[in-house]
């Protein structure tokens, strides 16, 4: 998908990554982009920088808080409407919680899928709409197992099985929205924060114990962006180490058993 003139939804602004996504987005064309996330946020204080960089409300910011369902339903309708439409949904929920499940859950799961079935439900051709992207933005700590973030990386792993679940023909053909997983290596300086916190909680990292090469969130950005123009429905994409973004290609199946049967593919196969 072409990026110029299009109308965009980004939701999530606890990774820091929302700003320079924007920033990107608006260089490359980008028409109206709306922002939902936490009134704290980097991303809210700097709606009137790119505002001023790039033109008056060409960024929008509406203050949400994406683990409260009916105050989430209700503002991304709002800022549909407001848009005039929907092209491209960038879904950046993160949290990095090993403490309290029930939120790092809420907000790494529930609300990236709740996002993933709003955007669809407003895009989807089957429903009126011209069709679109989503951009699920993932970790690769979700494509890894890794200890000091067992909950986090469940998570994640979780939102690439519901974006590859839901990008399948049965879905895509009826609704022309492609889901796609862009998956960055730990960016910026939020991770830093991040296990320092985790350092004075129970689910400690001992310093000196784990290696952290952090890359530039402008590389993800860059990779958000090629996402956008060139990934496949269905896809899976890797930016890490800097370097330019990768797809990846996960097994479709299950290793054929004994019995010959591949239940998964007959799953697959059911005409619901």
């Amino acid at each position: 998908m072409q990026i110029k003139d299009k109308k965009a939804i980004l939701v999530g602004t606890n990774n820091r990554l929302g700003v320079t996504f924007c920033r990107e987005l608006l260089r490359n064309g980008a028409g109206i982009i709306v922002i939902m996330g936490n009134e704290e946020s980097n991303e809210a204080s700097a709606v009137d920088e790119l505002n001023s960089e790039f033109g008056q409300k060409k960024v929008i910011f509406f203050p949400c808080d994406v683990s409260n369902n009916d105050q989430y339903n209700g503002i991304f309708k709002e800022a549909v409407s407001l848009l005039g439409g929907l092209d491209i949904l960038i879904n950046n929920v993160d949290l990095i919680n090993e403490n309290d499940i029930m939120k790092a859950i809420d907000v790494n799961v529930t609300a990236a899928i709740r996002g993933t079935l709003l955007g669809v439900q407003q895009m989807g051709k089957d429903l009126g709409g011209k069709g679109g992207i989503i951009v699920n933005v993932t970790s690769i700590i979700g494509l890894e197992p890794v200890a000091q973030f067992p909950v986090y990386s469940t998570a994640k792993q979780a939102i690439i099985s519901f974006s590859r679940s839901f990008a399948q023909p049965y879905h895509y053909q009826r609704t022309g929205v492609k889901i796609v997983v862009l998956c960055p290596g730990l960016s910026g300086s939020y991770v830093k924060d991040d296990l320092n916190t985790l350092n004075n909680n129970s689910m400690s990292v001992e310093p000196g114990r784990v290696t952290i090469q952090l890359q530039k969130v402008e590389k993800v950005a860059h990779g958000l962006v090629y996402v956008i123009r060139c990934a496949q429905n269905g896809s899976i994409w890797v930016s890490e180490d800097n370097q330019p973004v990768y797809e990846i290609q996960p097994p479709d199946t299950l290793p054929q058993k004994q019995d010959g049967i591949n239940h998964v593919s007959d799953l697959k196969n059911i005409g619901l």
